[in-house]
Formats: C-alpha cells, sequence, structure tokens
C-alpha cells in the first residue's frame, strides 16, 4: 500500500484541532483515485485546509465548507487563492467519505457563508473534535 498524503501538524493547537477532519477527506480523495498533489493546514479566521488537485485546489474552511477552484497561489500558513471558485454541498462539516462525492457532483455556484466562525456553541467544536487524530 503507498502511504498517505496527509497534513502535517500545525503549532496553533486552534488550527491543528482540524487536522484529523482533514486527514479523513483526503484519505477519501486518494482512497477514489483523485489525484492530491498537496494537504496544508492554512490560517485561521477563519481556519482552512488545501488539497492540491492539479490545476485546481479543493479548499475547506470552517464558514463556507468546501470549495473548488482554478490554484492561484498559497502555501502552508498562507491564505490560499482560487479563481472562479465554486461552493460544493451545503454542509461545512460533511462526512469525510461524502466528500469525493460532492467534488464528483460538481459545484452547487458561488460561495455562501453557511456558518459564522465565530459563532461559539453552535455544536460545530464538538462535531470537529470527533475527528480528531489520536
Amino acid at each position: 500500500m503507498i502511504d498517505r498524503l496527509r497534513p502535517l501538524p500545525h503549532s496553533d493547537p486552534f488550527v491543528d484541532v482540524t487536522r484529523g477532519y482533514i486527514t479523513r477527506v483526503g484519505d477519501a480523495l486518494q482512497a477514489r483515485g483523485i489525484p492530491l498533489s498537496n494537504v496544508w493546514l492554512d490560517p485561521s479566521d477563519p481556519r482552512d485546509a488545501t488539497f492540491v488537485l492539479g490545476l485546481q485546489a479543493l479548499v475547506w474552511n470552517e464558514s463556507e465548507g468546501f470549495l473548488l477552484g482554478e490554484f492561484v497561489s498559497g502555501e502552508p500558513g498562507v491564505r490560499t487563492i482560487l479563481r472562479d471558485s465554486a461552493q460544493l454541498g451545503d454542509d461545512v462539516l460533511p462526512d469525510p467519505r461524502s466528500v469525493p462525492d460532492l467534488l464528483e457532483h460538481g459545484a452547487k455556484g458561488a460561495p455562501v457563508t453557511l456558518r459564522s466562525y465565530t459563532a461559539g456553541h453552535d455544536g460545530f467544536e464538538d462535531a470537529l473534535a470527533r475527528h480528531r487524530m489520536p
């Protein structure tokens, strides 16, 4: 079996708590045969992560969920810039195993905010913690 491409731990514990979820999404993409050349955790406000898929990138953030677009720029610790991004699905934290299907079925349209990353006490942190890395 080929080793999976996974995000490195982040120095900020608040950002690093997303690593379990992002790892599971990356594993699901790779298990489906989707070519993933890089994945990393990005800054906070909102917390996000980038999956580089060739000339495109899939970006997850805690306010809009998954966005797909042409990869313009980005690197660990620097917010990723997409061109012509579109939102996939209507949930900020879909089951990681469903993300390849979201990607396969295509975008829903222009990104919209699904939840405020400053919301607090809305159950998001508890849902995210269920994916924590051991």
